[in-house]
């Protein structure tokens, strides 16, 4: 029998370090893309592309349409192709291949089609991270742990949506605009790295139970990590659905739509969209009312997010609170929490130390509320999965749905990127900022009402299968575990 040879390092490239720390440094790397083009973008238009003065604001538009086109469209198509291959690595390299072809057209570029194009990959790319990412963390963690790797993902997300605009401007005004891609280009080269070594856990299981095999890692003893047996919730939320008993209820139906056709899943989908408009919304308003007060420049308008990307890396600890407690307790008390301190942004008024630090400590709850919604929001995604796999085994498919769940996902914060900085630039065009910010904080209030009745499942049918994921989880896992034994 002709043997094959394993990959070399295999156990240290299907580990679930490596996997985390790859897909939290996509995710990082994909949003400080998006935020470091923010500040220059205005430069490469006009003195790169040399467009009119009166068509900047214009052109710039076209190439946010660009990039949230890519998001919006690559999102669920991805989603559906990464379930139906049953394959992560290949896509999020794919995901690479697209970044790579982003950050050179974005860096090189003098015409506007090309800068457009080069925004286009840039939203493919983030398409692929954000769905194909967050479902192989979900392959690849204990059912019981999902949360807080994702907590750990969205710090990831945070740092790079604050260092984006902040190095962006930094760099260009003392260095230059290729400075700007030389650091990048030097996250992006990282980026490979991490991608390219990364395996997924199934390849692990996979040469695992093949017995022919040649390793030229056999030395190493690393045993504990495969052949212990599991206990319950070790398994991942994917092996949860996968080892559920064969399907009870065959249908044609694409798994997406009956994604879409599930109250709590497109419960979770409206509080996503809610969460993007309200945080996008704040980012928009936020800068010009800090110049008019406190006369800061584009950077001490920047430094102005310190405080919230510093608190906001708290999601990990959310995602301890979810895998213990649910998701139900963290995004109400977030959106009104949220709805408090979006609304007392108006108080800063006077260019004087206290309201700076005044400033400054609302911004920082204001990212304690997105290190509670942020995770929560993904891990009720997931949660939705599993429940309606549970509730009819099999009906998702012999793939799952969780790359199309988080494909929806992305789709739905997209969405509130868009709506968000045009309802918010208009109520403060129409009828002022302290207007504006009773408005976004009215509406992280609304949302915590069905949030409240629908997260974990209806609150007033709590035997229902859906409100017991964790503990159906247990049951089936002990009952797994005690079938090995028996065998």
């Amino acid at each position: 029998m002709e043997s094959r040879r394993k990959p070399i390092f295999l156990h240290y490239r299907t580990s679930r370090a490596l996997i985390l720390a790859t897909v939290t440094f996509a995710v990082f790397i994909d949003v400080f893309l998006y935020g470091v083009i923010i500040p220059i973008a205005p430069y490469v238009v006009q003195y790169r592309i040399k467009v009119p003065v009166e068509d900047v604001q214009k052109d710039i538009t076209y190439s946010i349409i660009a990039y949230a086109a890519g998001l919006l469209v690559g999102s669920p198509i991805f989603g559906y192709l990464t379930d139906i291959f049953q394959n992560r690595r290949w896509f999020m390299i794919t995901g690479l291949v697209a970044l790579l072809l982003s950050t050179v057209l974005l860096c090189l570029t003098k015409s506007l089609w090309l800068f457009v194009l080069g925004r286009l990959f840039a939203g493919l790319s983030a398409a692929v991270t954000w769905s194909v990412g967050l479902a192989l963390i979900t392959d690849s963690f204990p059912s019981d742990q999902i949360g807080k790797m994702l907590g750990i993902v969205s710090s990831g997300m945070a740092a790079g949506g604050f260092l984006g605009p902040l190095l962006g401007g930094v760099i260009y005004a003392k260095a230059g605009y290729y400075s700007v891609f030389a650091v990048v280009f030097a996250f992006v080269t990282i980026d490979i790295f991490f991608r390219l070594i990364l395996l997924e856990q199934r390849d692990l299981k996979k040469y695992e139970d093949s017995p022919d095999l040649v390793s030229e890692e056999a030395a190493i003893d690393m045993s504990e990590e495969i052949t212990e047996s599991k206990t319950p919730h070790e398994s991942s939320g994917s092996e949860v659905i996968r080892q559920q008993q064969p399907p009870i209820n065959e249908s044609r139906v694409p798994s997406g739509l009956k994604l879409l056709k599930n109250t709590r899943m497109l419960n979770s989908l409206f509080i996503t969209v809610i969460l993007g408009w309200v945080m996008t919304g704040v980012e928009t308003i936020v800068p010009l009312r800090v110049e008019q007060i406190f006369r800061f420049d584009s950077l001490g308008a920047g430094l102005i997010f310190l405080p919230l990307a510093i608190t906001s890396v708290f999601g990990a600890v959310t995602g301890w609170w979810i895998d213990k407690k649910g998701c139900r307790m963290p995004i109400v008390v977030g959106l009104i929490l949220g709805c408090a301190v979006v609304v007392i942004l108006r108080l800063p008024t006077e260019n004087t130390i206290g309201h700076k630090v005044l400033l400054f400590a609302i911004m920082a709850l204001l990212g304690l509320v997105m290190a509670l919604l942020i995770p929560a929001a993904m891990s009720e995604v997931s949660r939705c999965v599993i429940a309606i796999e549970e509730k009819n085994p099999g009906c998702l498919g012999k793939g799952g749905a969780f790359g199309q769940a988080f494909g929806f996902f992305n789709v739905a914060y997209s969405l509130g990127n868009v709506i968000g900085p045009i309802e918010a630039g208009f109520v403060v065009d129409a009828e002022g900022f302290d207007t504006a910010t009773w408005t976004l904080g009215l509406i992280f209030f609304v949302a915590a009402i069905p949030a409240a009745l629908l997260v974990n499942g209806y609150l007033f049918a709590k035997n229902a299968p859906e409100n017991n994921t964790s503990d159906a989880n247990e049951e089936t896992e002990m009952k797994r575990a005690a079938d090995a034994e028996a065998r």
